[in-house]
């Protein structure tokens, strides 16, 4: 193939994989789909057919489900069937490079999640001197990273050949590799630590370990523990309103009148540039506080619309940047939420800004939970087996079923959420702002909060021993010690230790993250991990 030819094809290549954390996340580069176009470019649709639908079925379960980066099977899919069609239309090539071509995207992917700790990084102090623009554009920037993440290493393997990509997996240094993908692993600690910090960890710790608990030893998933987490706020609620003649902790409809309905500060503009700042979540999605910085790249026209005093909206725009890792789709609801719950406050009502926190960290588990299960694993993946099927008989129409509702999901989901998500939370305020009872609403979100974070820690943050010692005929492994002791016991000291750094240290961040790297790196290299 010649250069100009691959150059071109790399290009494209590298921008439609972009859509997967970039721009939007249409599902356009799944193999289902993006294989037959490549075909269609090349001059070979039915290879790419094959090809794409093949790649899409042996990738079927292999789901990024939370902070985890598997395999990429997007990539895969367009480089497996390139390399199908240059060796004369035959699938079989294709099919047989698709997993050495997925582990190698794994690690690039990985690469450009932590090249992206540099840009929040940036963009923290561009927010702290109150520099919206750079801000925005330092967001943005992930583009780029991930354009050429991508470009680079797809021209190399397109102009070499198919070789060239078993080279380039086999040649890179193990310790390199491994390192990284153990700092990979630590790294999400250090955001969940200074999320802890937001929500008054001292007082609330005993929710915290309430649902670390309950992911070890009981095996529930985040959603399930949410739903106790909701159970034992409303519980706690329920008992101290009842624990007081005069309800101090919630209000009688007798007693209260009723609240008229208020005109809010936002109108249907700044809804719709959140929603369409939305499509760019991820774009510097990274392992330390994954989408924070595009939960904030959101919310900018909201807060700038509603905050005069540039005091007051750096320190919206500094709230809006903690840890945030949510389904791209179901997260627009908490974005909607949020705003109401902004507006509010800007409004004059007795909003905290530990409210706003709490109430975020509350509703990311739970509906990432009903994201990643009900739109990625079981929507995405129906239309994909489908549409694999007819693309294995060789029919066009197989890529189009697949795309089309994938498509429309992800624009009304992401439109009506945030909607419905400003409705909800502006009648929440509203009918709290006459009542104490926003107290209780605060502290049922920390507890809420409290609990899902400890709950993340077991899927979250990876740190495993390697040590094992052999004593006669007898192996001791240092991990199984541990885990009979107390399950991911690694990972929590990880957290309540860089809680406590964050605590102590004013650069406690940059702390955190240095060390996420060099017990990575070290660990590997001394055999620790």
């Amino acid at each position: 193939m010649g250069i100009t030819t691959a150059l071109l094809l790399s290009v494209f290549i590298a921008l439609i994989i972009t859509e997967n954390y970039g721009y939007g996340y249409w599902m356009i580069s799944r193999p289902i789909f993006a294989g037959p176009i490549i075909g269609l470019i090349m001059g070979d649709l039915p290879t790419g057919l094959i090809v794409g639908g093949s790649v899409e079925l042996m990738y079927m379960g292999i789901l990024p489900i939370g902070g985890s980066v598997p395999p990429n099977a997007q990539i895969a899919g367009m480089l497996s069937t390139v390399f199908a069609i240059t060796n004369g239309g035959n699938p079989e090539v294709g099919i047989a490079l698709a997993l050495p071509i997925g582990l190698l995207a794994q690690l690039l992917i990985m690469f450009a999640w932590n090249i992206n700790i540099l840009l929040m990084h940036r963009a923290d102090k561009y927010l702290a001197d109150g520099n919206i623009r750079q801000v925005e554009l330092t967001h943005l920037s992930g583009l780029v990273i991930f354009f050429f993440v991508f470009f680079i290493p797809t021209f190399l393997a397109i102009h070499f050949g198919s070789d060239f990509v078993n080279n380039v997996v086999n040649a890179m240094p193990p310790l390199l590799t491994d390192g990284l993908k153990i700092a990979s692993g630590i790294l999400p600690a250090v955001g969940m630590a200074m999320l802890l910090k937001m929500m008054n960890m001292k007082k609330y710790w005993p929710f915290f370990m309430i649902g670390f608990v309950l992911a070890i030893y009981l095996g529930l998933n985040v959603l399930a523990i949410s739903l106790i987490a909701f159970g034992v706020a409303a519980a706690i609620y329920i008992m101290r309103r009842d624990s007081k003649q005069n309800d101090e902790f919630g209000f009688d409809d007798e007693e209260v009148m009723p609240v008229e309905n208020e005109a809010g500060l936002l109108t249907d503009k700044e809804l719709k540039q959140t929603f369409f700042r939305s499509f760019f979540s991820m774009t510097s999605i990274n392992y330390e506080r994954y989408c924070s910085l595009g939960f904030c790249y959101a919310m900018i026209p909201a807060l700038k619309k509603l905050y005069t005093d540039p005091d007051e909206l750096k320190a919206a725009l500094l709230r809006q940047n903690e840890f945030f890792n949510c389904h791209p789709y179901t997260g627009n609801a908490v974005l909607g939420v949020t705003l109401a719950l902004e507006e509010q406050r800007a409004m004059g009502k007795p909003i905290s800004a530990e409210a706003i926190s709490s109430t975020k960290a509350a509703l990311m588990g739970p509906l990432s939970g009903i994201g990643d299960s009900i739109f990625k694993a079981t929507f995405m993946t129906i239309f994909a087996a489908i549409g694999a099927g007819l693309a294995l008989d060789g029919n066009a129409f197989g890529p189009i079923l697949f795309i089309v509702p994938n498509v429309l999901l992800n624009v009304l989901s992401r439109w009506y959420f945030i909607k419905y998500g400003h409705k909800l939370g502006t009648n929440i305020v509203s009918k709290m702002k006459q009542s104490s009872l926003l107290d209780s609403f605060v502290e049922g979100s920390t507890i809420v909060g409290m609990m899902v974070v400890g709950a993340m820690i077991n899927g979250f943050v990876k740190l495993n021993v390697a040590y094992a010692w052999t004593f006669g005929e007898k192996e001791i492994i240092v991990q199984s010690l541990i885990d009979s002791l107390i399950p991911s016991l690694l990972p929590l000291l990880l957290v309540l230790g860089f809680y406590t750094i964050l605590n102590k240290n004013k650069k406690g961040m940059y702390i955190c993250v240095v060390l996420s790297f060099v017990l990575g790196i070290v660990g590997k290299a001394i055999g620790l991990f």
